[in-house]
């Protein structure tokens, strides 16, 4: 037999309830009937029938309008007073429950008014939950060696609390997303568990830049101007502690890249191989000369004959 009982009624609210009462009252109960917390699966099919129609404000206008003409929702089945002459409101709207739409019953169009999917078939079917979203905060260090997390978050449709214990990927880039299954939304009518994703967020080092999505490093090596014309050997760090010996030629210019074969990131996407680290040169000119550099430099610049702007 069918239920008297409106969809409002189902959630404890009146018609005029906000978006908001909606679904708090829809929260309360789902804390209460959730089968996977022992409550009452039937129950909590009816309830999730209710929201799924008044948190949809299209879904939510077409069914007030059904109660305008009479007809009272109830679990498995609809019930309408019909006037006298003509199709009763349980022919108008059982057409429309089977996908006939209005035009089913009065042999007229009356489009837009299917509500087959709606009630009929769509509010029972099984739908998997929704995914939930999340961003933890990544040193440097720990996107280099990786590390373990745990993240507690809170279930929006029951309030819950759930954990996971994050991996952090050795070598995980900034924007990287990892997928927890079953850890998102609860399913309606028997679905399934949305998923949680977790994105890395990787905090910027003050030496290091990564090269975006890569295993590779950058390192930024600043020379004198002196150093750039007669060559140099530089100490420079590895993002794993190790100190290289760079060897730059003589007449080096700014901008000169020079490749150190697996000293950079691990390869978060080739188990077992390492990026470079790519040391770029920058020849750093002085702001200021004292009297004795600047007559050396002057005398420099009188006795060089190159043409350093043929094309000019």
């Amino acid at each position: 037999m069918p239920s008297s009982k409106s969809f409002y009624d189902v959630l404890g609210v009146s018609k005029n309830a906000s978006d908001k009462d909606i679904k708090s009252a829809f929260r309360k109960l789902a804390q209460k009937y959730h089968p996977d917390r022992g409550g009452d699966e039937a129950k909590f099919k009816e309830i999730s029938e209710a929201y799924e129609t008044l948190s949809n404000p299209e879904k939510r206008k077409e069914y007030d309008m059904m109660l305008q003409f009479g007809g009272i929702p109830g679990q498995g089945g609809y019930t309408y007073s019909g006037g006298a002459g003509g199709p009763s409101m349980a022919d108008i709207f059982g057409s429309m429950f089977r996908g006939e739409g209005v035009s089913g019953a009065y042999g007229g169009d009356a489009s837009g008014f299917d509500f087959g999917d709606m009630f009929g078939g769509g509010a029972r079917r099984a739908r998997k939950g929704s995914d939930l979203k999340a961003t933890i905060d990544v040193t440097f260090d720990e996107a280099l060696h990786g590390a373990r997390r745990s993240v507690t978050h809170r279930i929006p449709s029951t309030g819950e609390s759930d954990t996971i214990e994050v991996t952090i990927p050795a070598g995980c880039y900034d924007g990287m997303k990892v997928r927890y299954k079953n850890h998102g939304e609860y399913g309606m009518n028997g679905g399934p568990r949305g998923s949680m994703l977790i994105e890395f967020r990787v905090a910027e080092h003050p030496v290091f830049k990564r090269r975006g999505k890569t295993a590779d490093v950058a390192v930024d090596v600043p020379i004198s101007i002196f150093e750039a014309a007669l060559g140099c050997t530089v100490d420079i760090p590895a993002p794993s502690g190790k100190k290289l010996r760079l060897k730059v030629p003589a007449g080096t210019q700014t901008g000169k890249s020079f490749r150190f074969k697996g000293m950079g990131m691990p390869d978060v996407k080739r188990g077992g191989h390492m990026g470079a680290l790519l040391a770029t040169v920058t020849v750093k000119v002085p702001t200021s000369l004292t009297d004795q550099e600047r007559a050396a430099l002057e005398k420099l610049r009188d006795a060089d004959a190159r043409d350093y702007r043929p094309k000019l």
